[in-house]
């Protein structure tokens, strides 16, 4: 046997011996529970039934728990990210990387159902009818839709503006106010030196929170303070959020920092029948976070430092401010997190839930009397939401 054959068996007894020892390994190391990388739970080994073989699941959790699993899989993702960064892959993982380090969600509009979108609008104007409140609809703009110059060449993303035009005029027909953002943001997007948009998360940035809170107050002729009268203060300055989760190890990725409003009203009372749907468990019940005001300051320093806000999200909080009338019923996605701290000063009660985690009856909640209802969600979020049917159950 020549050389060349001796070094062709060799790179292929490499290949697979390395196959066979990560194989080997996924069952024989402890399994691992979360991925602080990916900021996601992991896969475990499923228990194997014959149930579980007929119906397919368990050959389904078999294979995402060997990728979950897999030895040095962080680091195999890194050097996978990096190489496709290097041969000027500019969408990875469903992520456009843009100019200045910002990455954004790749949403077409075939993730989205314009069917669904419409059915959601009925559900809210469904429920308009059943309130004397003053009924509100904030869809707040995609990050890449309003930073389209930070996107890379090519990028395609949903058309938004379409989604907003039929928003209004679906909510405008049945006495619901439907509210625009878009012409705020990219204004301040032009002219501001702050960032609207985190770089590596889907969220608004403190200061993106703050024009969506003073445009919302604006339609409730309230005025809101300049936000230098809230006392940000620098909270962490190496935020890495979800969106940089799914491109782990990006060359040259760029940190953000995360900003929190200081000046709040004093003697907040919060109010929560129960922890935070995304809390950690702690021996099968999950722990109520302990708070500073309304911060979770002990988020800061994990990987999830949005969830600073309240300790994450809730079916149900409340917050009382004894300083303030007015009763707001939030209705919201997570987006809305980081914009109550400017409306607290604006509220006696503001009452926020979450329709993923809400379980009782929205209805019987609304009848309880308030003075506005705001629906508050990232626009692509509220078109593939399939809660909003609690809102006439």
């Amino acid at each position: 046997m020549n050389k060349k054959k001796h070094l062709q068996w060799l790179y292929v007894l490499i290949v697979v011996g390395t196959l066979a020892a990560g194989g080997v390994s996924v069952f024989a190391l402890p399994q691992k529970t979360y991925s602080a990388a990916e900021n996601r739970y992991l896969t475990k080994l499923p228990r194997i039934t014959i149930d579980g073989i007929l119906t397919g699941n368990v050959q389904r959790d078999l294979t995402e728990a060997a990728s979950d699993q897999f030895p040095l899989r962080d680091q195999w993702m890194q050097v996978a990210t990096t190489a496709q960064y290097l041969l000027y892959h500019r969408q990875i993982n469903g992520v456009y990387v843009g100019k200045d380090g910002y990455l954004f969600e790749k949403v077409l509009d075939s993730d989205l159902s314009e069917k669904n979108y419409e059915t959601n609008l009925l559900y809210v104007t469904a429920m308009k009818e059943t309130t004397d409140a003053d009924v509100s609809v904030m869809l707040l703009p995609s990050p890449g839709t309003v930073l389209k110059e930070k996107l890379p060449k090519r990028a395609v993303l949903y058309d938004a503006q379409n989604y907003e035009a039929k928003g209004a005029q679906i909510c405008e027909a049945e006495s619901v106010r439907f509210i625009q953002t878009r012409d705020e943001l990219e204004r301040a997007a032009r002219e501001s030196f702050d960032d609207i948009y985190f770089h590596t998360d889907h969220h608004w940035t403190t200061y993106g929170a703050y024009i969506g809170a003073k445009t919302y107050l604006g339609t409730q002729h309230i005025t809101l303070p300049e936000q230098g009268a809230f006392d940000l203060q620098t909270a962490s300055e190496d935020f890495y959020g979800t969106i940089y989760s799914k491109v782990a190890g990006l060359p040259l990725a760029r940190a953000d920092q995360f900003e929190l409003p200081q000046a709040l009203p004093e003697d907040l009372l919060i109010e929560a029948d129960r922890a935070p749907a995304d809390a950690v468990s702690v021996d099968g019940e999950k722990k109520m976070p302990e708070l500073t005001g309304i911060y979770d300051l002990g988020k800061l320093e994990m990987k999830d430092k949005y969830a600073v806000y309240f300790g994450g999200n809730y079916g149900k909080l409340t917050v009382r401010n004894p300083q303030a009338e007015g009763k707001l019923l939030l209705i919201k996605d997570s987006f809305a997190n980081s914009m109550v701290p400017y409306l607290l000063g604006a509220y006696g009660q503001i009452t926020m839930i979450d329709l993923r985690y809400y379980n009782e009856s929205v209805p019987e909640l609304v009848a309880q009397g308030w003075d506005e209802v705001l629906f508050c969600y990232e626009m692509s979020n509220f078109i593939k939401d399939r809660n909003l049917l609690k809102l006439i159950r």
